[in-house]
C-alpha cells in the first residue's frame, strides 16, 4: 500500500502545476482547438458587442470597389472609368467572399476573423520552429487575445490581410532546414500578393542580402537568393502594375495613392501623420473628382519642401518615427466612430486603457527577448530588418500607428520568449548580481524609454495638431 502511494505521490509532483505548463503540455489536437477557440471567441464576442457598427471613412471605397468587381462591373470609379488609386488586393478577396458568402456585413467580419486566425497559427508556426513548442504556443495565445488585433476584425480595412501575406512570407523565409528554391520563390509570391494590398512592402526584398549576409552565405548565394524572392515578388505584383499602366503610363502604379500620402507627410507644417489641412488636398487636384488627383504633383511638391527647407524636414522625420510607435488608438476609435451612439467616455477609455497596456506590455518583453536573441538568431534579424524597413517607409512618407499592426504577431514571439524564458533567467541572474544581466536590464531600460519617450512626444504633436488644424 505503501509503494502505491508513493508512486501516486510522484505522479502527483509530475502534474503540471500553473497553467503555463498545462498549455505547454496540451497533447496537440487540444492545443489547436485551444487557440482556434480563443481566437475565434474573441473575435466573435467583440463583433456581437459592436454589431451595429457601421463602416466608416476608407472602408466605404473598399466596399464599394469590392461589390463592383463582384457584381461584374470591374475595378472602377463612380464614373464606371478604370481606377488605380486604392489597392487592388483587399478588395478583391473581400468581392470574392462576397461572391461566396453574400453582399452582407457578416461576410467582410467573417474574413478578418479567418485571418486573424490563421495569421495566429503561423505565429505558433514560426515561434516553435525558432524557440520550442513552449515558445510557439503562447506567442500564438498572445496573438489570439491581442486587443488591437481583436477589433480590427470588425474594420473593413487592409491591415489583417496584409499582416497574413507578410507573416506567412516570413515563415517561408525563416523555415528550419536547407534552402530550397521553392520555399524563397512562395515568400515571393506572398510578398508581391501583399505589395497589392498594400504596395510600401515591394522594395523589401531589396533589403534580403542584408539578412543573408547574416547567415554567412556566399555572395553567389545571396544574388541567386534575393533574385528569386524579388523576380517572384514582381511576378505576382507585374499584371497589376500592367494593367495600371495602360491609363498612368506608369510602371510602379500598383496604387496612385503614394504621391497625396508623400505630400501629407513633408508640406510645410506637416505633423508627422494623417492631420492636414484640407487646402494641401486640393493642389494635387487637376480636375473634379478624387481619380483626377496628379499623384506626380504630390511627389514634386513634398520634395520641394524638403528642399527648401532640409532641417524642417528632418524634424518632419522625427515625428513620423513617433506616429509609427504611437499609442494604439486606431483599432478602438474606428469602431466608435462607426456607431451611432457612441459609447459612454468611460466604456472608451476603458478600451484604450486595455489595447495601450497590452501594447507596452508586449513591447516591453519583446525588446527583453529580443536583446537575448538578436545577435544569434536568425527569426530576431529578419524581424529587426522588417521593422526598419517599415519605419523607413513610414519616415519617407507619413507615420501611423497602424503601420506597427504587421509588427505585433513577430512581437509576440518575442515577448512570448521574454516572459515565458528570458524574464525569469534575468531575474535569478540578478539576485547573484551577475554583471552580464545588469548591463541586458539597462539595454532593456534605455531602448524601452527611447520607446516611452517617442509615444509622448507623438500624444505632445497630436496635442499641436488638435489646436492648430482646429482652428484653420
Amino acid at each position: 500500500m505503501s509503494s502505491v502511494t508513493k508512486a501516486e505521490s510522484c505522479v502527483t509532483v509530475e502534474r503540471p502545476s500553473t497553467i503555463l505548463d498545462r498549455i505547454s503540455t496540451l497533447n496537440s489536437s487540444r492545443w489547436w482547438i485551444l487557440l482556434v477557440t480563443t481566437a475565434l471567441v474573441a473575435r466573435l464576442a467583440w463583433a456581437a458587442a459592436i454589431h451595429t457598427r457601421q463602416p466608416q471613412f476608407d472602408e466605404n471605397f473598399y466596399i464599394t470597389l469590392a461589390v463592383r468587381l463582384a457584381t461584374g462591373l470591374g475595378y472602377v470609379d463612380d464614373r464606371g472609368d478604370p481606377t488605380a488609386f486604392w489597392p487592388v488586393g483587399y478588395p478583391t478577396v473581400l468581392a470574392f467572399s462576397y461572391s461566396l458568402l453574400g453582399q452582407r456585413p457578416f461576410t467582410g467580419i467573417l474574413l478578418q476573423v479567418l485571418l486573424g486566425i490563421a495569421t495566429c497559427v503561423i505565429v505558433c508556426s514560426i515561434a516553435s520552429s525558432a524557440f520550442g513548442p513552449r515558445i510557439g504556443r503562447w506567442a500564438a495565445l498572445l496573438l489570439a487575445v491581442y486587443p488591437t488585433h481583436v477589433f480590427y476584425s470588425t474594420l473593413y480595412l487592409t491591415e489583417p490581410l496584409f499582416t497574413f501575406l507578410l507573416v506567412a512570407a516570413v515563415a517561408l523565409l525563416h523555415r528550419r532546414g536547407p534552402p530550397t528554391s521553392v520555399r524563397f520563390m512562395a515568400a515571393g509570391l506572398m510578398l508581391g500578393l501583399a505589395a497589392l494590398v498594400r504596395p510600401v512592402i515591394l522594395l523589401f526584398p531589396l533589403t534580403l542580402p542584408v539578412w543573408f549576409r547574416f547567415q554567412g552565405w556566399s555572395t553567389t548565394q545571396i544574388l541567386h537568393r534575393t533574385a528569386m524572392v524579388g523576380i517572384c515578388t514582381l511576378v505576382a505584383a507585374s499584371p497589376w502594375a500592367m494593367r495600371n499602366h495602360a491609363f498612368t503610363q506608369s510602371w510602379f502604379a500598383i496604387s496612385t495613392n503614394g504621391g497625396r500620402n508623400f505630400w501629407m507627410g513633408n508640406y510645410p507644417g506637416a505633423f508627422g501623420g494623417y492631420a492636414y489641412p484640407r487646402e494641401i488636398a486640393r493642389q494635387l487636384h487637376s480636375g473634379p473628382g478624387s481619380d483626377y488627383l496628379d499623384s506626380s504633383a504630390g511627389y514634386r511638391l513634398g520634395l520641394a519642401a524638403i528642399e527648401a527647407s532640409p532641417t524642417r524636414a528632418a524634424v518632419r522625420a522625427l515625428q513620423k518615427v513617433s506616429y509609427f510607435f504611437a499609442l494604439e488608438t486606431d483599432g478602438v476609435l474606428w469602431n466608435v466612430k462607426g456607431l451611432q451612439r457612441p459609447p459612454p467616455l468611460a466604456v472608451t477609455l476603458a478600451l484604450l486603457s486595455v489595447a495601450n497596456a497590452t501594447y507596452l506590455f508586449v513591447m516591453g518583453f519583446a525588446v527583453l527577448g529580443l536583446i537575448c536573441t538578436v545577435s544569434t538568431d536568425r527569426l530576431g534579424s529578419l524581424f529587426v530588418l522588417i521593422a526598419g524597413y517599415l519605419l523607413l517607409v513610414a519616415v519617407v512618407f507619413v507615420g501611423d500607428p497602424r503601420y506597427h499592426y504587421p509588427l505585433i504577431p513577430l512581437a509576440t514571439v518575442f515577448a512570448a520568449k521574454g516572459l515565458v524564458d528570458d524574464g525569469p533567467q534575468l531575474l535569478k541572474s540578478l539576485r547573484h548580481n551577475d554583471p552580464r544581466a545588469i548591463r541586458t536590464l539597462r539595454r532593456c531600460a534605455a531602448i524601452f524609454g527611447v520607446f516611452v519617450l517617442l509615444i509622448g512626444a507623438n500624444l505632445f504633436l497630436k496635442f499641436l495638431e488638435i489646436r492648430t488644424l482646429s482652428g484653420r
